[in-house]
Formats: structure tokens, sequence, C-alpha cells
């Protein structure tokens, strides 16, 4: 038992030294389970219908962000310029987007309102949770787990959203994406799942992964259902690997305290998709 309290106090002193404003005991407690947040979702989603992006041409791009800290946000904001072009579909924001504290979140909200342009869709990191932060995210930017679909004259693509924030995904949102998945293949050209926590580390770290038992369940949706892409964050470091025919995609951090920044840029057409990352200059 003491060698754990001394582990704990350690992570505490090396969170404090990332983050200044950090309230330790907030930082260890998140009031809402994977399960009890997948409900919350699935009530808002029952009025709230998954929304559909019309684009006139068949191909197009999303960009992909996370661990933007917000804070301060120069960084996110040059991805935010770069979702305002014609041919971008939406935005994609992979967790860690605040610190969790009110402020963070009344920061990133009122950055949001400015930006009416842009199909944006959030889901929550660990971060995010800190600080009773599920209570600031859901009555602002509503449910963690949902789809859309982006529509083309040459077919429709679906971009699935998950909530990994509490380190799982849980069975009832797993349950979920079997069911989405099951309902929408093979109708769809491409599929694209983006999460906060990442199912293949490169190398140890002190971040953690998905359960193996939820990762195995997860490979086996990627095979029998064609899944193009799974994009995550949360290590702060790019990673790129491949499984069958799913890209498996870790990203770079997207905040002003860290320097090698990027945002990814899939682009979607009537046969293939591809992807590139883009350095965001310090």
């Amino acid at each position: 038992m003491e060698k754990w309290k001394i582990i704990a106090f350690l992570l505490s002193i090396f969170l404090t030294s990332c983050f200044h404003d950090l309230d330790e005991a907030g930082a260890f407690h998140s009031k809402y389970n994977a399960n009890e947040r997948f409900e919350m979702s699935q009530e808002w989603n029952a009025s709230h219908p998954f929304q559909v992006i019309l684009m006139p041409d068949s191909e197009y791009s999303v960009l992909y962000c996370g661990d933007t800290h917000i804070g301060t946000y120069r960084e996110f904001s040059i991805v935010l310029d770069a979702a305002k072009s014609p041919s971008t579909a939406a935005l994609v924001v992979a967790g860690d987007i605040s610190r969790g504290h009110t402020e963070s979140y009344d920061t990133l909200e009122t950055l949001m309102n400015t930006v009416d342009s842009v199909n944006w869709f959030f889901t929550p990191g660990n971060h995010d949770l800190y600080f009773g932060g599920w209570d600031e995210y859901y009555p602002r930017f509503g449910a963690s787990s949902y789809y859309f679909v982006v529509s083309t004259p040459a077919g429709n693509d679906l971009f699935i959203i998950l909530d990994s924030g509490s380190g799982t995904l849980g069975n009832l949102q797993l349950n979920w994406l079997s069911e989405v998945l099951e309902s929408f293949h093979p109708s769809v050209r491409h599929i694209t799942i983006a999460t906060h926590l990442n199912f293949f580390k490169d190398g140890f770290g002190l971040t953690s992964g998905f359960p193996m038992e939820e990762a195995n369940v997860v490979l086996d949706l990627c095979a029998r259902y064609e899944i193009d892409y799974i994009i995550g964050g949360h290590d702060h470091g790019r990673n790129e690997s491949a499984i069958g025919n799913t890209n498996f995609i870790i990203m770079d951090q997207c905040h002003d305290e860290e320097s090698n920044s990027s945002y990814l840029e899939i682009k979607y057409n009537a046969v293939s998709c591809n992807h590139l990352f883009h350095a965001i200059p310090e």
C-alpha cells in the first residue's frame, strides 16, 4: 500500500509540472463512468438526430486534431481557419480539448461560437472529465457518443465518435458501436472512427490504452465492417500502423505549450481515402 501512495504522489508532481493550474484531487476522479455518460449521450441523441453534411463533390476532406488543452488556443485557431475551406466537410477534435475547469470550457464555448462556417464534432478526453468536467461538457456540447454522415454525389461516408475519456468504452457503447456498424454497412463507402484513447501504443509511456478485451472486440469489428481509419490522440506523439485494411493513427498534440504540433487531414473520394499531417508553425 505504501508503494502505491508513493507512486500516486510522484504522478501528481509530474502532472502538476505539466499543467500549472492542476488541482490534484480533481485530476484523479471523474463523477460519471463510461456507461453513465453513454446513457446521457443516448438521451441527447434522441432529441438531436444525427447530422448529414451535404458535399457537392465526391472528393472532400475531414480534419482531425486533439489534445488542445485550452487554456490558450493559438494553434487550435490555425486548425479552425483551415477547416473553413469549402472542400472541408468537418473538423473532429478527439479529446482533451480543455483542461476540465469551468473557465476552460467558457473559453472553448466562446471560441466555437465564432466559427459558424465549420461543422465541428467533439468527444471528451480524460482532461475534459477532470474537476467535474462532464457537468460542463454535456450541457454545452451534448453527446460524446454519436455519428454523422457526409453525403456526396458518389455515395455516403460514415463517421463515428466514441467516448473513451475514462479509459474504457464500456459494454453499452461497444454494443451500440456494433449496432451502428451493422445498420450502415455496406451502404457507405468509407467508415472512420475517432476517439481519445488509442489502441496501439508506440512503446512504453505514462499514458494508458484500451483494455485488451475491448481492443479485441474493436479489431473484430474492423475486419467485419471494413473500417478505414481509427483516429486517436492522448499520447501527444504521432504513430501510424495498420492491421488489415484499417489504419490506426495516433495524432500529435495541438497544444500551445508543446512543440511539434500538427493536425491530420484525410481526403475521401469515391474509391479511396488517404491521410496527411500538417505541421503547425511555432
